[in-house]
């Protein structure tokens, strides 16, 4: 068996571009002109921005009067564009990291076309990663960048630029495709990327490439984001098991809250052989998850979050996470991710930070199930998956019926009477608040927030009520300057 990748090395080649989009020649990298040195560019095709500045824009995150404050991460709590700051933990460098990603992909891809061989499933193996990657890029691009597909608009919105060409010369127009568009483009690389893929010619744990286990459950997500519900559905299923949830792809907070401390928690959040993380990604981090910068979890935020249950019992994602400081107005930081540090020589002292993150996790799987057949009317089967994440996640766990979900969620209006909402909008508000929960801290709830309409609510420094409604224009991010600069066109305001 060939070892097509080398996992977790530093590739050089994939600083060819500079902060600025696509602005420098990328011809300075390897001559991939064997199938391994082929398979090599892929190491980087991957994003490594994060994007947890997302965070600092949700209602999992207040003012902390102790921490330090970057200009980017204020303007960010306060919904203002962000567009022109380019470090690390803004819209700009993940723009800019998943370009070098897709031009990555992009490279392989030509390589690819130039190889004669007779290893004929290696080579197809190796393609059908860098379509995926590609697909990947491009799609998180369109989720942050654009309004949310939409069958009735997605013709007319604005999308992002789809880029199928390796870079070789200084400067090329591009232009925004639709959001219709850059989806067809996606789907298109998604389905022949997964038909090519194979798991033989990876080594290790595997997590860190599109294995057939990460393209399906990538599938899985983009399919909801499409409002194709029946497919996103089928692709969950090919993982968990039809109407059940394998707990096998489900994190275990029992042996999580076993780890004596945080490092240890840390440590076995991100575990390579665990299959709830399906996809590890690899990204440049700054300041971004340091918990006495920026706006964060504070500890009455966190205790009303996690002390809001149905199911009965402690939720263990409460108790077992843990958290730095102690008051009412410290910060939280779940022990999800490790920092390290790259130095750029064995003598430097200087170097970058760096952490892995599992940007597909099993949990979500079973929460775009539970979506989707909300959304088919399939209320008992999104009823089975939730008291499945119920029984997981909280001691003592009572089964609920729907009826008992409905009371739950039940409001008083201005008359005081009482107003019971819909099993649907029931089922869902339980749905959101159990997925928060679930994904705290990784740079998912803006998504949902963006996708579902939720309006949010700040207080300022100096206790200023700030509000982003429902259906405002900044929770489709701004194009960066860089690229706005070159032609690309904003996004309306």
């Amino acid at each position: 068996m060939k070892k097509a990748h080398i996992i977790y090395a530093i590739v050089l080649l994939f600083s060819f571009g500079c902060s600025d989009y696509l602005e420098e020649t990328p011809d300075n990298r390897i001559e991939a002109n064997t199938l391994d040195k082929t398979a090599e560019l892929l190491v980087p095709a991957y994003p490594r921005g994060d994007y947890f500045f997302t965070d600092w824009m949700t209602d999992d995150v207040e003012y902390i009067n102790t921490n330090s404050q970057k200009t980017h991460m204020t303007d960010a709590f306060m919904w203002k564009e962000l567009d022109e700051f380019d470090d690390y933990n803004t819209p700009t460098y993940y723009w800019n990291s998943s370009y070098k990603a897709i031009a990555q992909a992009n490279s392989a891809l030509e390589a690819l076309e130039k190889i004669e061989t007779d290893e004929i499933d290696y080579k197809n193996a190796i393609k059908g990663e860098a379509l995926l990657c590609r697909a990947y890029a491009h799609f998180m691009l369109v989720s942050f960048f654009s309004n949310n597909y939409d069958p009735a608009t997605s013709d007319s919105d604005l999308g992002v630029p789809y880029v199928t060409q390796a870079e070789k010369v200084l400067i090329k127009d591009y232009k925004r495709e639709t959001v219709a568009k850059v989806y067809e483009l996606v789907e298109k690389d998604l389905i022949d990327g997964m038909a090519l893929l194979s798991d033989d010619y990876y080594s290790g744990s595997k997590r860190y490439h599109f294995t057939t286990t990460a393209a399906k459950a990538f599938a899985c997500r983009f399919y909801m984001y499409k409002k194709e519900y029946t497919e996103s559905i089928k692709y969950a299923n090919l993982i968990l098991g039809e109407n059940i949830v394998n707990t096998n792809f489900i994190k275990d907070y029992d042996e999580l809250g076993s780890q004596s401390g945080a490092l240890a928690k840390r440590n076995f959040y991100i575990l390579n052989t665990d299959a709830s993380n399906i996809l590890i990604v690899e990204k440049q981090v700054g300041v971004g998850l340091r918990y006495n910068y920026g706006y964060r979890t504070g500890v009455r935020q966190w205790n009303a979050l996690f002390d809001k249950t149905i199911f009965g019992g402690d939720d263990l994602r409460g108790n077992n996470l843990g958290y730095y400081g102690t008051g009412d107005r410290n910060s939280i930081m779940a022990p999800k991710f490790k920092e390290e540090f790259y130095k750029e020589s064995l003598t430097a002292t200087t170097g970058f930070p760096f952490y892995v993150q599992a940007v597909l996790r099993g949990e979500e799987l079973v929460f775009n199930r539970i979506e989707c057949n909300l959304e088919l009317g399939n209320y008992m089967l999104a009823l089975n998956d939730l008291n499945a994440i119920g029984a997981l996640r909280h001691t003592a766990a009572t089964e609920l019926s729907i009826a008992d979900i409905q009371t739950f969620y039940s409001t008083l209006n201005e008359s005081n009477n009482t107003v019971t909402p819909s099993e649907k909008d029931a089922l869902y508000s339980l749905m959101l608040d159990e997925k928060r929960k679930e994904f705290i801290q990784e740079g998912m709830r803006w998504l949902d927030i963006k996708r579902h309409g939720i309006s949010v609510s700040h207080l300022t420094f100096d206790g200023k009520e700030i509000k982003l409604e429902a259906n405002d224009l900044r929770k489709v991010l701004q194009i960066p300057l860089p690229a706005s600069s070159r032609g690309i066109v904003k996004n309306p305001r």
